[in-house]
């Protein structure tokens, strides 16, 4: 599902969560969404090598809070369309006073085919946040960041003002430190990543325009270093 497969926890979609925690047990649901984008960024860091990529993900919402979904992501490489990443996330939401919901659970990313770390790495994470309508916070760790032994916390903010009917304006501010042994590719203890776009819901379609980065550093890929920061444009349908 959209809320869990991007690096952050998106507050329109803890709002849909707290909705449908108090709904009868017939509305506990599963659903899936296929979204395509110019350039697949993680944590500001290009998947796909700044080419053309294809997430799909499936998902099941319980009404007692529980959920958990798993994703795919394809993306045009060089050498032809391959899988450049997978994941499994489990949780479970509660509702609390005021619209909050908070939000517990641990996720599994494993990575293959792309040059934003070496191939056949990944990490497991325990995450944490609360959010509402409009501002969402979370706190995660990981014990094998990437590499057995390697200890990180990453902490993220994601804000969403909706000026218009249809429309939305997104943000989103992550932090990320490693507290153990630093994997071999990675440079700095201190991370950061950030984005800001806009949002526009067409029908079943969800289309954004974002721009997006990170630090410190450059990406290489292709065998060039590049620039972290890039312009994306992403359309999602949710079945």
């Amino acid at each position: 599902m959209g809320k869990r497969s991007a690096a952050a926890c998106a507050p329109e979609a803890l709002a849909a969560l707290a909705a449908l925690l108090v709904m009868p047990s017939a509305r506990a649901q599963w659903s899936g969404q296929l979204s395509v984008t110019n350039d697949e960024r993680w944590r500001g860091r290009s998947l796909s090598d700044g080419l053309p990529a294809a997430t799909l993900s499936l998902g099941y919402d319980h009404r007692s809070g529980a959920y958990a979904d798993a994703s795919a992501t394809v993306a045009a490489l060089p050498h032809g369309v391959d899988l450049v990443a997978a994941g499994v996330d489990a949780g479970y939401a509660w509702r609390l006073s005021g619209g909050r919901v908070l939000d517990l659970g641990v996720t599994r990313r494993e990575f293959r085919n792309t040059s934003a770390m070496a191939s056949g790495t990944g990490y497991t994470e325990l995450y944490a946040g609360i959010g509402g309508r409009s501002l969402s916070a979370r706190l995660l760790y990981s014990p094998d960041y990437l590499q057995r032994g390697a200890t990180t916390f990453y902490a993220t903010l994601d804000g969403v003002v909706r000026p218009a009917p249809g429309w939305r304006l997104l943000a989103h501010a992550g932090a990320m430190r490693f507290v153990g042994t630093l994997p071999r590719y990675v440079m700095d203890r201190a991370q950061f990543d950030y984005s800001l776009g806009v949002a526009r819901r067409i029908g079943r379609i969800d289309a954004q325009l974002a721009w997006t980065g990170g630090g410190p550093g450059t990406d290489v890929y292709r065998g060039r270093a590049r620039s972290r920061q890039a312009v994306t444009l992403a359309a999602s349908l949710a079945f």
